[in-house]
């Protein structure tokens, strides 16, 4: 006899109870990926950030280095007293002025901003830090100046003082505690910068206050990295 009705056949496929789990199982893979890329951005931007920030402070330094090593050039007579490195000093937050004077050497040298300077004529060049937060230099005691290195927010500086003529710094004062007798005894300046990251990177706020040197100033309140960067620099024509 020929059945009319033939056995169920068993259904193919999917339950809906699986395919749920599985669209849970690759949202939660997909989320992963997204948070290890989004992690990976991140990194990426934060040691971009540092690298620039030791870039900035790298060339700034290079450039007072620069100049600070030739202040007092030549070595000057009592007769005609010529300060080599002077400072205006800041009160809290505000940045110190840093006030370089040497000779220019034949042929003829330049001063901050590439103006020729006739060789034995003096080279006068002030470090400071502008309202845009960049290192700024103004040549031979002209109105112009112009920006150096950007995300420079403040400069500190300090006098190294020889006490016992070994050509050593004994101590480091401010420039207004140096006193007039002691600036011929000044064998370093000590310096030191604070720079900021370029872009906000959601840095962690720094609470309290920053150090640089003998002054505290209080922490940015901003997303950016910050880091202060100290260096210590030889007067070499003070040194015999």
């Amino acid at each position: 006899m020929t059945r009319l009705f033939p056995g169920r056949q068993r259904q193919q496929g999917f339950s809906l109870v699986e395919i749920m789990v599985a669209l849970t199982l690759g949202l939660v893979l997909l989320g992963g990926a997204i948070t290890l890329y989004a992690g990976s951005k991140d990194s990426y931007r934060l040691q971009e950030n540092i690298a620039g920030m030791q870039e900035n402070a790298r060339f700034a330094i290079h450039a007072l280095r620069r100049d600070v090593e030739m202040a007092g050039y030549p070595l000057v007579n009592d007769i005609v007293p010529f300060v080599a490195a002077t400072t205006t000093n800041g009160n809290g937050a505000v940045s110190d002025q840093i006030t370089i004077q040497y000779l220019s050497r034949a042929p003829a040298t330049r001063d901050c901003l590439g103006n020729n300077i006739a060789a034995e004529s003096p080279i006068i060049n002030r470090y400071f830090i502008g309202e845009g937060n960049d290192l700024r230099c103004q040549g031979n005691n002209n109105d112009a100046h112009q920006s150096l290195v950007e995300d420079i927010h403040n400069m500190q500086a300090l006098y190294g003082i020889d006490d016992d003529n070994d050509s050593t710094a004994n101590r480091y004062v401010r420039a207004d505690q140096v006193g007039a007798g002691n600036w011929g005894r000044v064998v370093s300046l000590r310096v030191a910068l604070l720079v900021a990251s370029n872009g906000d990177i959601n840095a962690t706020q720094q609470a309290g206050s920053i150090s640089l040197l003998d002054t505290e100033i209080d922490a940015p309140d901003d997303n950016r990295l910050y880091r202060v960067f100290t260096t210590t620099i030889p007067l070499r024509n003070r040194i015999p």
